[in-house]
């Protein structure tokens, strides 16, 4: 069941995002139908708008070899999107590209409120 923190939460999440995050774009490869005379199934490219407030990650996750000097921590809103970030996924943020390493999800209650991705061009 979800609370007034899921609402009020994921409202701030997504007003804050909006008012001081960079606008980006989440591509993804999505297996199309398979071919019987090639036998493949291509991977159709994905694009979805985002915006994510961008960051690098702490010194002690550096330090700890969770994340390497150069990689980007991004916190995006969950209740704008319409699909959930996951590894392997990519950002596009100008012209540089950025692997998706890992994603957590940060609740307020019962729903997700914030998606934490590292990511690393």
């Amino acid at each position: 069941m979800t609370g007034l923190l899921d609402t009020r939460a994921r409202a701030t999440a997504e007003a804050m995002i909006a008012k001081f995050g960079k606008a980006m774009t989440l591509k993804r490869g999505v297996v199309g139908t398979y071919d019987t005379a090639t036998a493949t199934s291509p991977v159709v490219p994905t694009s979805y708008a985002v915006v994510g407030v961008v960051s690098q990650p702490s010194d002690a996750n550096i330090q700890a070899g969770l994340a390497q000097a150069g990689d980007l921590q991004v916190l995006l809103a969950a209740k704008p999107l319409t699909v959930v970030p996951q590894p392997g996924d990519v950002l596009l943020s100008g012209v540089v590209t950025w692997q998706m390493l890992s994603v957590r999800s940060i609740y307020s209650g019962e729903l997700i409120a914030l998606y934490n991705v590292l990511a690393r061009s």
